[in-house]
């Protein structure tokens, strides 16, 4: 069976393009498909990908890669495959038989004002953006006559039923157990006065806030980590760290993923600043090494990973809690051996292996139960 993955981007570090190689090395590894990807990259940069995944993966993808500069694709580009799953709904439009949304694909009708406005910042959208609205219609259009959407999270789900569509929840894949086995030598007692965020680094990820707790939390230090995406953003959060003697603040972009380990390893606390995060990924990664969360009380985060019970780390509600709980762990670590237990246990409910199995049984069940039409864009009952 020929199947195809529509992608935007590959080659950078992200949850979104693991997501999709995640996908690609589930698939190829039964020999029940042959599986390409299609994407807007011109070329998957092959020294970029080597960073972060195997270089056997690697070479799979280049050798399997194909650019398609502009979306919606050449439909006739359909007919050689199979079944086509779109793996970055919410960016590319392009009809397939299956979407996948890491986040909703519009800012229109949800009703939550703070939703709208974090979606508004995070993405650039205007007030009043006919592009956008138009846009919209679309990807609307698109995910109601399609025969399966997938959504990354309940938090992302909830939103899309405000839209009128009805999504499955898949969560993303997360190395947690090969994270989990890097770190297991290290023993809460050895841990440092460290607190690690993983993330893009970038406007709307609210990443000002860590310098603030920072300077509030002396006897701690505090390291972002990410893929730097936006140079004057960066600038300003060093000049942010000098205006408030935060030095212990530091910024280490573009690690390799052992260098990112090895300092989850060190670390008892992960704290994840964004608000409305879609899943958050980077926070089951900081689970899988023994790291206690502490997230926004919003979005992805609290509602799918923490389940909003607090039993393997802490929610907040604004900066002065936050910097409560982070004192309060800092200054009592010896209280919190049992809660870095829980939260490793829980981030292999979202270990790589079960996604993997998930999405084999997902696209083998629609094998059986559906039949393509001859365009290969829907799917029909059999």
């Amino acid at each position: 069976m020929k199947v195809a993955l529509l992608t935007n981007t590959i080659s950078k570090p992200g949850g979104a393009e693991y997501l999709t190689i995640a996908m690609f090395n589930s698939l190829r590894s039964s020999n029940k498909f042959e599986v390409k990807m299609l994407g807007r990259e011109k070329i998957a940069d092959i020294n970029m990908l080597i960073k972060w995944i195997p270089i056997d993966l690697a070479h799979a993808i280049i050798s399997n890669y194909e650019y398609m500069p502009r979306f919606p694709l050449n439909l006739l580009k359909f007919k050689n495959y199979d079944l086509v799953i779109n793996t970055r709904s919410n960016e590319v439009l392009s009809p397939a038989h299956v979407h996948y949304l890491h986040w909703v694909f519009s800012p229109y009708g949800i009703k939550d004002p703070e939703v709208i406005a974090y979606y508004r910042h995070s993405y650039g959208i205007s007030n009043q953006s006919l592009k956008q609205g138009v846009k919209h219609i679309l990807h609307h259009i698109q995910l109601k006559v399609t025969r399966l959407v997938l959504a990354n999270s309940n938090y992302v789900a909830n939103l899309l039923k405000e839209l009128g569509i009805n999504a499955r929840v898949l969560h993303p894949p997360v190395r947690s157990k090969e994270i989990a086995q890097f770190t297991s030598k290290t023993k809460w007692s050895g841990r440092k006065k460290l607190v690690v965020t993983i993330t893009r680094i970038a406007p709307g990820k609210q990443l000002e806030l860590i310098p603030l707790i920072a300077s509030k939390v002396k006897d701690a230090k505090f390291i972002l980590i990410g893929s730097l995406s936006d140079e004057n953003y960066y600038v300003k959060l060093l000049r942010l760290r000098k205006l408030l003697n935060a030095e212990n603040f530091i910024i280490m972009p573009n690690l390799s993923r052992h260098e990112l380990y090895g300092l989850l390893g060190k670390a008892m606390i992960y704290l994840h600043t964004a608000h409305h995060e879609q899943f958050g990924i980077a926070v089951v990664e900081g689970m899988a090494a023994g790291c206690i969360p502490v997230v926004h009380r919003s979005g992805g985060p609290y509602h799918d990973i923490l389940s909003e019970d607090n039993m393997c780390g802490f929610s907040y509600g604004d900066l002065e809690e936050a910097i409560t709980i982070i004192k309060d762990i800092m200054c009592k670590s010896y209280h919190y051996e049992e809660l870095s237990d829980r939260a490793r246990t829980r981030s292999l409910r979202f270990d790589e292996s079960i996604f993997s199995l998930k999405i084999k049984s997902l696209v083998k069940s629609m094998v059986r139960e559906h039949k393509l039409s001859n365009y290969g864009i829907f799917i029909s009952k059999a």
